[in-house]
């Protein structure tokens, strides 16, 4: 039998892969999993499906750069007063 999921995938933009099985018999299943759920990543990362951002990306990515986007989830972090989309433009983050 494979493993199951160690965790909760809660990200659809990161992955981390479960912990491989003990038993070589179980790696086909294991690869099978992982590598299904690394194509979804890559499926959301290709039509830019964001994630809502619930509070300051400096805070969990370091310093933002210039380009940056993020998806304002509008309560937890607001950065023009309102939930939306915005682009950092080196010095603050606008709403487009």
């Amino acid at each position: 039998m494979a493993n199951a999921p160690s965790k909760v995938v809660k990200s659809v933009n990161r992955w981390t892969p479960n912990p491989a099985p003990v038993n070589n018999e179980n790696l086909s299943d294991y690869l099978y999993h992982e590598l299904n759920r690394l194509s979804d990543v890559l499926f959301n990362i290709d039509v830019m499906r964001l994630e809502p951002t619930h509070r300051d990306p400096s805070d969990n990515y370091g310093k933002p750069r210039a380009g940056d986007i993020r998806y304002a989830d509008g309560t937890d972090w607001n950065p023009s007063g309102s939930a939306g989309i915005h682009w950092y433009n080196g010095t603050s983050w606008s709403k487009l």
